[in-house]
């Protein structure tokens, strides 16, 4: 059937928006690590959610969300992003 766009965009929203909530010292510690979650979507498909941080060389962090629900997609998730300056400020 294929990666459901829709709901996997939502979970990556989701994740990003939790994201947003903690400050740059935090998005740093990122940079040598992921974390991954196992979500069940509202269709009852599960989700595997991997945050990612990677560091622009001039200060700035962007945060990246993939989404994929453990099948084809794992080749090609999902991703959505948001990238934080040193300031606490995003780039919009």
């Amino acid at each position: 059937m294929g990666l459901n766009k829709k709901i996997a965009a939502q979970l990556a929203d989701a994740r990003l928006a939790e994201w947003r909530r903690v400050g740059y010292g935090e998005w740093r510690a990122m940079l040598d690590d992921k974390d991954v979650r196992q979500v069940v979507g509202e269709d009852g498909t599960r989700y595997s959610v991997v945050s990612y941080a990677l560091d622009d060389g001039k200060g700035c962090v962007r945060m990246s969300v993939a989404v994929d629900d453990e099948g084809w997609s794992a080749i090609v998730p999902l991703v959505r992003d948001e990238i934080m300056k040193p300031d606490g400020m995003f780039v919009e």
